[in-house]
């Protein structure tokens, strides 16, 4: 069974380790090991989640039978639900699990009169893209965003029209 919680301060503990785990498993190929632990002890640190919220950024802990499985970050912008993290451990890829948060992501961006879901998305991770355009999201551009310490994010920006 799925369950979709929304995240409190006492939670950061929780998603920064999902955090930890997912990164790890996912991106360490794509980033490397040093980009990898310098975005977890930055930008996915219990205390950098810890501040999102309290500035008011949504997060949704996803639990599978009572398993932390991934989390979901977003802000309600003037037109567009933007999707900043969007995060699943791969044991829970494959599985429609994705589909489904994206279902309710849509829900939420209707109920707040929002004309689009927008994310970014490492322009090598390709198993990532493929899912995004899969749901019906396209490309618009890309961006170069430096994360400090000699990093940075080199994504596409991809748009849901609703």
């Amino acid at each position: 069974m799925i369950q979709i919680k929304t995240a409190q301060p006492a939670d950061a503990h929780a998603l920064a380790e999902l955090a930890r785990i997912i990164w790890k498993e996912h991106y360490t190929s794509i980033l490397g090991e040093e980009q990898v632990h310098y975005m977890l002890e930055t930008i996915q640190s219990e205390p950098a989640i810890q501040q999102d919220l309290e500035k008011g950024k949504i997060y949704w802990l996803v639990q599978e039978d009572g398993q932390d499985v991934g989390y979901v970050s977003y802000e309600l912008e003037e037109n567009t639900l933007f999707l900043s993290k969007f995060y699943l451990t791969e044991a829970a890829r494959g599985k429609g699990l994705g589909r489904f948060l994206f279902e309710k992501l849509k829900e939420v961006a209707a109920d707040q009169s929002k004309q689009s879901i927008e994310l970014t998305v490492n322009k090598y991770n390709a198993p990532t893209i493929k899912a995004y355009q899969k749901m019906g999201f396209e490309q618009i551009r890309e961006q170069v965003a430096d994360i400090g310490n000699g990093f940075v994010m080199d994504d596409y920006v991809f748009r849901y029209s609703l």
